[in-house]
């Protein structure tokens, strides 16, 4: 509406200034016939615009995230390795009841609730002894023992608490029905539960895994949502599994309990995970103490001494091989207190180790490290300092490993660029473990990146302006077109704020185009009338007032035009991964760059040449035309390319790597570090470190390889 209010004004302008300046009925009537056909197109595209948002299937589209959802998590656990050669056993007690409701409170609740039980109330144990369980009896201890199908997974660093939520996962989605609820696993180090909902973040953290979600969400009798993200969250479509409770500040772990607790509704399931230390601290408060509502626990296990020995040896090659020979120090002292004993104790231990350690087929053991060297004591009195020199030569192992390929990073530049976005995370995404390629240009000071855009805008459509003007005209005319061009270029480009997230490709809207077209039309017609009628004044020349007109009329079409292109998110069966992503903005950075160059270019050729024309003749006003719209269009191509994420990451990427910060190709790094080295794991369209104890440890450890700083646990 309010861009038909700018036309309608800029309209009456025009008519005012004509009837001021005794333009005839005729050629007023001629010059602004043009502006009613947009209008009838923007009130036509508003009602397309709707339509299409309607016609979104809700059934199909969930359907196709839980699709989405599940390859990307058999993708993951693939690249980590869990199946080979086996998954590591993962057991579990019932936690301390004193942290969670009584047993039979736990029923009463459930029976109470609208509908009655999620589960089948046969199936429920007698008391909470009977949660214990191992490995693949994690689904059924959350869809049938539990009575509310609400659980907490506690456990200490490095327990498999993350990977036994995988498995949930993967065991939720194998026995979803059509329609039920899509199992999603979220890491609760980014939410604020002060500030943001938990719907509102659950919502944005969907987008940014699976950014098609951000598609118009249908429209429903009783909804208001913006979007898919909003609609799955907000109507509870979606069973959160919250990982890594411990990683918020603990001032904010009651305030966050509290959170959840008002924002679940009757019979909604959830799964928490969290350091034991970190949960037991949060209960035990002296000002306030709050429990998750309806809740039950169930504490992981330590690996015991047999099962760590099976599975290094197993991974070795077998017992008897040469390679699992290497182990028979360790072996000894597995499932004591000794360091190497407490430390391998967990998955994430043996999980360091087996890299560190264990020769991969196209390595030689004389080519490793000696597993030895693990009993040490005094190089490694406790268990933090060894668990620090396990994370310190993790790096170096993953890129030294021959069976991974050669990697084309040293280890020292791979450890260098890990303490880099480490730090990173830890400065300006506080501490969030979400690595978004997009977001990397926070990394770069404001005024060193509109420094870098402008200068770079600046002088290759300054240069390009200066040399065709120059060489077709004068020296003096081609210096002072390239400064002109290039000031004008550099302050627009240096001016552009990076997009806050990512496209995935273009589309043609009409209803863009028509509100585009509008808002130029209000501008570019009294401007181009403005123009005529000082060129009538100056030069004398009758048509000027028409010619204005069509020349604010051509503009507004190039306007309209550009404006037109809208990214869009279709495919909600492809969750995006951080490459493709980027390949797609790219490719947006095409398209955009070559479409606002054209448009604008068109437009400001056929405007220059009918200004000259108009003063110096028709060959005059061509020659100038046909300079004045490539120089235009390549200025108007960069600025336009501005509106993608790509652009400024490639800036960004540029800088840091020149500083000795990132390689150069930085993707591929991340890429590497993800599929064969296994630093990085991937979650949707965002890369995490494997661990969040190794993203911690590199942020407060030291630079230097082979140091000892404190582990956080």
């Amino acid at each position: 509406m309010r861009y038909l209010l700018l036309m309608a004004a800029g309209v009456t302008g025009a008519v005012a200034l004509a009837w001021r300046f005794g333009l005839g009925t005729a050629a007023t009537a001629a010059a602004l016939l043009p502006t009613l056909a947009p209008a009838y197109l923007t009130w036509k595209a508003f009602q397309h615009d709707r339509t299409e948002a309607a016609a979104v299937n809700l059934p199909e589209a969930l359907e196709q995230v839980a699709q989405a959802v599940k390859r990307q998590w058999d993708g993951e656990a693939r690249i980590r390795r869990v199946h080979d050669p086996s998954p590591l056993p993962v057991a579990w007690r019932a936690a301390d009841a004193a942290l969670f409701e009584s047993w039979p409170l736990l029923g009463e609740l459930a029976r109470r609730w609208p509908g009655g039980p999620p589960g089948d109330a046969s199936r429920w144990p007698a008391d909470a002894a009977g949660l214990a369980g191992a490995d693949a009896d994690i689904g059924d201890v959350f869809v049938q023992r539990v009575p509310t199908q609400r659980l907490v997974v506690l456990g200490e660093p490095g327990a498999g608490k993350s990977v036994l939520l995988i498995r949930l996962l993967q065991e939720l989605l194998a026995q979803r029905r059509d329609g039920g609820l899509i199992p999603v696993l979220f890491s609760l180090a980014s939410w604020d539960p002060v500030q943001q909902p938990l719907t509102a973040w659950l919502a944005d953290q969907l987008r940014r895994s699976i950014p098609t979600l951000a598609a118009p969400a249908p429209q429903q009798v009783g909804s208001g949502a913006a979007d898919l993200a909003q609609l799955l969250t907000e109507e509870w479509r979606i069973l959160p599994l919250l990982d890594g409770f411990d990683e918020l500040p603990p001032a904010l772990h009651a305030v966050a309990l509290d959170a959840l607790n008002r924002a679940l509704p009757a019979r909604q399931p959830l799964v928490l995970a969290s350091r034991a230390a970190a949960y037991q601290a949060a209960l035990a408060r002296p000002d306030v103490s709050v429990r998750l509502n309806g809740a039950a626990g169930i504490h992981l296990l330590p690996l015991t001494g047999p099962q760590t020995a099976d599975y290094l040896l197993r991974d070795a090659g077998g017992p008897h091989t040469p390679a699992a020979h290497r182990w028979r120090t360790v072996v000894e002292q597995l499932g004591t207190d000794a360091p190497v004993g407490q430390a391998l104790s967990t998955p994430l231990g043996v999980f360091l180790a087996r890299t560190i350690y264990n020769p991969r087929p196209q390595a030689s053991p004389s080519a490793l490290p000696d597993p030895d060297e693990l009993c040490d004591r005094r190089a490694f009195p406790t268990h933090t300092a060894l668990v620090a020199h396990l994370f310190n030569a993790f790096i170096p192992a993953a890129y030294s490993a021959p069976d991974t390929g050669p990697s084309r990073w040293s280890p020292d530049q791979a450890h260098r660029t890990f303490v880099f976005l480490a730090n990173f995370l830890q400065t300006h995404r506080g501490g969030s473990p979400d690595l978004a390629w997009w977001e990397v240009h926070l990394a770069v000071p404001a005024r060193s990146r509109r420094l870098v855009l402008g200068l770079g805008a600046g002088l290759s459509s300054g240069l390009a302006s200066g040399l065709v003007f120059g060489l077709l005209f004068s020296g003096p005319a081609g210096v002072a077109t390239g400064l002109a061009t290039g000031v004008v270029t550099g302050y627009t480009a240096g001016g552009r704020r990076p997009p806050t997230a990512p496209s995935t490709r273009l589309r043609w809207s009409a209803g863009m185009f028509g509100r585009r077209l509008l808002s130029g039309l209000a501008a570019g017609m009294p401007l181009g009338l403005l123009l005529g009628l000082v060129l009538g004044l100056v030069f004398h020349y009758v048509g000027a007032l028409p010619a204005g007109l069509l020349i604010g009329l051509m503009v507004s079409l190039a306007l309209g035009l550009v404006g037109g292109l809208v990214t869009e998110k279709p495919d909600l069966a492809t969750a995006t991964g951080p490459a493709a992503l980027l390949r797609s903005d790219r490719h947006t950075f095409r398209v955009s760059s070559l479409v606002g160059g054209l448009a604008f270019g068109l437009g400001f050729g056929i405007w220059a040449a009918l200004a000259t024309g108009l003063v110096a003749g028709f060959g005059r006003g061509l020659a100038v035309g046909l300079v004045a719209g490539p120089v235009v269009g390549l200025a108007g191509g960069i600025v336009a390319g501005l509106e993608t994420a790509w652009s400024h990451f490639a800036v960004a990427n540029i800088y840091l790597s020149a500083r000795r910060e990132v390689p150069s190709d930085l993707m591929s790094f991340l890429a590497d570090a993800h599929e064969h080295r296994g630093v990085l794991r991937q979650v949707g369209a965002v890369y995490q470190f494997r661990h969040i104890d190794l993203q911690r440890h590199l942020t407060t450890g030291s630079q230097h390889l082979g140091s000892v700083p404190t582990v956080i646990d």
